[in-house]
């Protein structure tokens, strides 16, 4: 058995000797690219649990063939490389494309596209959460066609749940400098959540063609009277509010239990919530120690998030 081992981004440095030393057996067959394939003929039947809790191991996928570069074949190898896996059963699947050689005619991703349809013949489609993956890597001159299961092929990487992103909204007083709107644009980018900016749509512009993207649907304009739409519970977030932590993480845990959905108003990197849009609040609070300085408008609303986050955590 041969398997194909895709290591962390941050691991390319790696030994892929030290590899072979944390498992104790297999022979390096070739290894680049951030890619080791090895022989683990002689290894013990738990060899693959024993690969999958190597923290800087990727993915793991069990090659099958590798075949010469004909679409033909390919379809026909794939096909038995699924049936093989399904057999009877019911087993769901998706197929994953890496193309090493940039050259090749046909991307990654329409390759994907037209083996997934053919092979949709013979089993159900899933492409969040499979049953079965049938990896495809396009070298130089061959295919490489291999397979892994849902727990093999990745990590189960713990991560907030992504309906929570929809509970918790930014609104920002004012930004004024461009490099404030490009931190707010980019923990948007970042965390996937909805920032509403209360501010001049040049210096958003500006922001957002400084990092070089397109618009993102998280990140609106609004004026102070749309500002609050659809938010259940209003919270200033000041240096000046009375209240601390205590009362956010008091609040998020009501939030939680009802679904409510949980707006952190801030001001800019000049001057703190107008009056307008403190009297709309239901709560102010501070965060951090007495230091006497003010965080930065994009530090304070990941600081908040974190807080609710981490309650409604516990609370789960």
């Amino acid at each position: 058995m041969r398997a194909l081992i895709t290591l962390e981004p941050y691991a390319r440095s790696i030994n892929p000797y030290d590899l072979l030393a944390r498992i104790n057996c297999g022979q390096i067959v070739e290894c680049g690219r951030n890619k080791c394939i090895i022989d683990l003929s002689d290894c013990d039947t738990n060899i693959l649990t024993m690969l999958r809790d190597i923290n800087y191991v990727g993915h793991i996928s069990i090659i099958d063939q590798i075949i010469s570069r004909d679409l033909d074949t390919l379809f026909v190898v794939a096909k038995e490389t699924l049936l093989g896996l399904i057999g009877n059963g019911d087993g769901t699947f998706k197929v994953v494309v890496r193309r090493m050689d940039k050259k090749y005619p046909v991307t990654s991703i329409e390759l994907a596209k037209k083996l997934g349809e053919y092979l949709a013949q013979f089993a159900r489609v899933d492409l969040e959460d499979p049953d079965y993956i049938v990896y495809v890597e396009v070298r130089d001159d061959s295919f490489i066609v291999a397979h892994s299961t849902r727990d093999l092929f990745r990590k189960r990487r713990e991560a907030i749940p992504s309906d929570w992103v929809n509970r918790v909204v930014g609104i920002v007083d004012g930004p004024k400098e461009v490099y404030e709107a490009m931190d707010l644009v980019q923990l948007s980018h970042a965390l996937g959540i909805e920032i509403r900016l209360i501010t001049n749509p040049l210096i958003v512009d500006r922001a957002f063609r400084a990092l070089r993207l397109g618009s993102l649907p998280r990140v609106r304009i609004v004026n102070i009277d749309e500002a609050l739409n659809g938010i259940d519970i209003p919270i200033v977030l000041s240096m000046h509010a009375n209240y601390n932590e205590r009362k956010l993480i008091e609040v998020s845990r009501e939030a939680f239990s009802k679904g409510l959905r949980i707006g952190l108003i801030l001001g800019n990197e000049y001057d703190d919530v107008s009056l307008n849009l403190r009297g709309r609040a239901m709560y102010e609070i501070r965060l951090g120690p007495m230091t006497g300085h003010p965080m930065r408008t994009t530090i304070a609303l990941a600081y908040g998030i974190s807080v609710i986050y981490t309650t409604w955590l516990m609370n789960q």
